[in-house]
């Protein structure tokens, strides 16, 4: 445990049970927004990403077995 400043940041309050107005409205938005971002990011990069870099991963390991089984 750390040294008590007297300072409390909402920021960096671990307290699940702190009763504080910013700290309560901070972890409800920061949880919300995470959840949100995340499931965003996911469908959107798996949309944009997934079907070529999965084709261009076959399409390399192909190329390497055929390199490998002709020397």
């Amino acid at each position: 445990m750390g040294v008590l400043t007297g300072e409390h940041r909402y920021q960096t309050c671990r307290d699940e049970g702190c009763e504080r107005f910013a700290c309560r409205v901070y972890k409800e938005g920061y949880a919300a927004g995470y959840g949100a971002g995340h499931a965003a990011g996911m469908a959107e990069g798996y949309a944009a990403g997934y079907a070529e870099g999965h084709a261009a991963g076959y399409a390399e390991g192909a190329a390497e077995t055929a390199d490998a089984g002709s020397g």
